[in-house]
């Protein structure tokens, strides 16, 4: 495979985590930035041009995804149940899932999104606590996809009652912090309601050789078709190289094998395709990079490093980053870096920049 040959750079805005991408079949793309400033660029052309607005917040963490009836579906990060539950000893947590549908791209730049609940039973799912000693209750990940019979599939990621190893760095910190595990849900009517489907992988059955990773977490998913899914787990720790993960299923989710390093580092993993067929991921944190595989994700390529930048949390960049074709054999990625902002003396939390750049590969 020939290396990537950058062909624009654009500085953007102050800002960082520029996850929230939507992007549709037509050439319309949504990406937000979050940070002291927030903002979203709109496309109408399929990131050749960008318009950017800066102060409107974004209902959804990780964008919409259009089904193939065009509409669009997105879900709430969090367990919308979670404050009403009164006993955090209580054995069955139920999880409340926020979904919203919009009929148009336009729909979403106007805010008409329609907004439904729906309860869904995890098997042992029990309160937990984040890398900020937050408690939570379940967190949806990024991948979504609709199969072919139209079910459409969605990872989470959490703590259960079965998770029973403990980071020593968070313990270290003062709270016990229990390496998560990642799942998928399924929806067999449309988005309407969603049931459990299947354990992806959790750190009793799969160990990770670092001790100060957080687990398996922000899972992306992508189907090919006749059953064979790839997901993308997260393992990363706080300031700790801890690989990117890969596992398939064959049975549209029903089963997962065992999952395998793929990279050293990464976060917040997320997978399209190219036209010529082969897959794309990109990640970062440690470097913000791109990564292919010509066989559905079972190898892939060495990372091809978009931007150096080797330092700690406040100094780095997020990793959280939207990527698409924009073109055939052209990619896109936004991301955010904090070089420049160090360099102009900026203080620390106002470091990082959004960048859009463009690849022929």
């Amino acid at each position: 495979m020939k290396t990537p040959e950058r062909i624009y750079h654009q500085r953007i805005n102050l800002g960082h985590y520029a996850s929230a991408g939507t992007i549709s079949r037509e050439g319309d793309v949504l990406v937000t930035a979050g940070g002291h400033d927030p903002f979203m660029m709109i496309s109408r052309d399929r990131g050749t041009t960008f318009e950017i607005k800066k102060g409107i917040n974004y209902p959804t963490t990780y964008g919409f995804t259009q089904l193939r009836d065009g509409t669009f579906i997105s879900f709430g990060s969090n367990n919308v149940g979670h404050r009403a539950l009164m006993d955090k000893r209580q054995q069955v947590v139920p999880f409340v899932l926020k979904i919203m549908r919009a009929k148009t791209f336009d729909d979403i730049l106007d805010g008409r999104i329609d907004v439904s609940f729906a309860v869904v039973d995890i098997p042992d799912l029990t309160f937990g606590y984040g890398d900020s000693n937050n408690c939570h209750s379940g967190t949806v990940a990024q991948g979504c996809v609709e199969l072919e019979n139209g079910d459409i599939v969605v990872t989470m990621y959490g703590q259960k009652t079965t998770d029973t190893t403990l980071c020593p760095y968070f313990v270290e910190q003062g709270y016990n912090f229990y390496l998560y595990s990642t799942w998928c849900i399924i929806s067999r009517d449309g988005g309407k309601t969603f049931s459990y489907l299947s354990s992806i992988a959790d750190v009793q059955t799969y160990p990770i050789p670092d001790i100060n990773a957080e687990g398996y977490c922000e899972t992306d998913i992508f189907a090919f078709g006749g059953g064979h899914i790839v997901a993308v787990l997260r393992t990363g720790g706080h300031e700790v190289y801890s690989p990117l993960y890969a596992s398939h299923s064959y049975d549209n989710g029903e089963t997962w094998g065992e999952p395998y390093e793929i990279n050293s580092w990464g976060v917040l993993p997320k997978l399209f395709r190219l036209s010529d067929g082969r897959l794309v991921l990109v990640s970062g944190h440690i470097h913000t990079f791109l990564m292919f595989s010509e066989d559905e994700g079972v190898t892939w390529s060495e990372p091809f490093i978009v931007e150096e930048c080797d330092g700690k949390w406040g100094n780095s960049p997020s990793g959280y980053n939207t990527a698409f074709e924009s073109a055939p054999g052209e990619i896109t990625i936004i991301y955010d870096d904090p070089k420049e902002g160090i360099a102009e003396g900026k203080p620390y939390g106002y470091v990082r920049h959004v960048y859009l750049r463009k690849y022929k590969v």
